[in-house]
Formats: C-alpha cells, sequence, structure tokens
C-alpha cells in the first residue's frame, strides 16, 4: 500500500480534479494549492506574489561575492513549499499535486503519477473548464507546461513525463476521470 501518491500534470489534462476524487475515494489529505496559501503564511508574503512565484525556476547570478545571501525568492518558495511537504507527510495518506513533491518525498514509497492528454482534449478542457478565452488557451497552455516542465527538471534531475522517473503515466483522454481514480486507487492499494 502507497501512503503517499505524487501527481504532476500536464495543464488541462485534469490532474487537480483526478487527485481530489482520489484523495477522497482513499481517505487521503489533498496538497495542492493549499501549499500556496501555507506558504504565504509561513514567508509573511500575499497569495499573488506566492502564486507568481510558485512552480518557478530561480535565476542563478553568474558571479557571487562570498558572505551575501544570494538565494531568490523562487527558492526561498520552494524551500519553504517543501519544508510544508515534508511536514504533511510525517503523517501517512497524502495526495500530492505538483510542486516536485515525488522528488521531496524520493525517501519515501510514493506511487509518482504522470497525467497527460492530447492537446485537442486539453485545449478544450482549457477553453471550458479553465476558461480560457479560445484564441489565448493554447498560449496559456504551452505557457503552464514549460513552467512545469522546466521547474521539474530542475528539482528533480528527471525528465518530466519520463517513464523511467514515474511509476503510471495515463493519458486522461482515453478513459473519464472516475475510471481513472478506480484505477490509481487499486494502483495505491497493491
Amino acid at each position: 500500500m502507497y501512503d503517499y501518491i505524487t501527481i504532476e500534470r500536464k495543464y488541462g489534462s485534469g490532474g487537480h480534479e483526478i487527485a481530489k476524487k482520489l484523495a477522497k475515494k482513499l481517505g487521503y489529505r489533498l496538497y495542492d494549492r493549499g501549499v500556496v496559501e501555507q506558504t504565504c503564511k509561513k514567508m509573511g508574503l500575499s497569495y499573488e506574489e506566492v502564486a507568481n512565484m510558485d512552480e518557478q525556476t530561480p535565476i542563478k547570478p553568474i558571479f557571487k561575492t562570498p558572505g551575501i545571501d544570494y538565494t531568490t525568492i523562487a527558492e526561498k518558495i520552494y524551500n519553504t513549499e517543501a519544508d510544508i511537504i515534508k511536514e504533511a507527510a510525517e503523517q501517512p495518506g497524502c495526495v500530492f499535486v505538483g510542486r516536485c513533491a515525488s522528488e521531496i518525498l524520493k525517501d519515501k514509497k510514493c506511487l509518482k503519477v504522470f497525467i497527460t492528454a492530447d492537446d485537442d482534449y486539453r485545449m478544450d478542457r482549457s477553453i471550458n473548464v479553465e476558461n480560457n478565452p479560445a484564441d489565448k488557451a493554447d498560449e496559456v497552455m504551452r505557457k503552464f507546461d514549460k513552467k512545469r516542465e522546466k521547474f521539474f527538471t530542475t528539482h528533480s534531475g528527471g525528465k518530466w513525463g519520463s517513464p523511467e522517473y514515474f511509476d503510471l503515466i495515463i493519458n486522461s483522454a482515453n478513459m473519464d476521470e472516475d475510471s481513472i481514480v478506480a484505477m490509481l486507487e487499486g494502483a495505491a492499494k497493491a
């Protein structure tokens, strides 16, 4: 049985909804956007400040002067989120969405899941579920995917969506959410 499930996802694949249903079905706690809210409280920042920097890749200075702290705000946010994820994982029964939780919890028995879908399916969800204007939906989708991929690669060293890193890769365009949740529930209990 897996006490921890981590879900990375492409934008518009339905990963958040699947994670939410799975957590409810298993009786697990869900950690997704709530991690951002907890980070705000711990760091004394507004939700907008943290949300804008969340899952961002820090830019490192080329030259460093000894004795000066060059930790970027993006790194501080990541470190705070990592602490929140580790604290949450002190008690089993968690589903984590994004934020490189699979890497943060690599010493625990985690079911690492990647949810993807074809571009047409994701575009449709971008417009009809995420309420993006049709003329901007593709741009939003690509922007989020690029940001998530770079963040994941930077913090894990793994390849985003790679079968070498993830235990399960699911194409959500090929199954309804409830079937995916049932499959993940079975895998979690294996």
